[in-house]
């Protein structure tokens, strides 16, 4: 390594801005699980709403977070395009559960599109 490993550097903030995305995700997932339930009350009427597929989704979606973000510090070509796919996903979401959770949403999408640019600039910069 001429430069010292500086190349590496955008890649290994972008794993830890994934993992620790991920890991959030994760335990917020578990929480929707064995947390209370979703109740409104409107009309007279009180009603429940079921999201634990959703939060199965979270779990799902946050272990993918994290298994990118410790894969990523790699620069393979598969490893940046599997940081891309969680991304993805945890956009697609967060976006769709936003009206339930808006503060995890921002809490984990600013690093996860973070982290998402890092890559796709490294990925330029290699290519160019």
């Amino acid at each position: 390594m001429v430069d010292g490993g500086t190349k590496e550097r955008p890649l290994v903030l972008a794993g830890i801005l994934l993992g620790g995305a991920g890991v959030f995700d994760v335990l917020a997932g578990v929480g929707d699980l064995i947390g209370d339930p979703y109740v409104s009350i409107e009309g007279g009427g009180m009603y429940h709403y079921d999201i634990t597929g959703w939060a199965w989704l979270h779990l799902a979606g946050g272990a993918l977070l994290a298994v990118a973000g410790a894969l990523v510090p790699l620069g393979r070509r598969w490893s940046t395009r599997l940081a891309l796919l969680a991304v993805v996903v945890a956009v697609a979401t967060h976006l769709l559960m936003l009206t339930y959770h808006p503060i995890r949403a921002v809490i984990v999408l600013g690093p996860v599109l973070a982290a998402a640019r890092l890559v796709l600039r490294q990925r330029r910069s290699t290519t160019a």
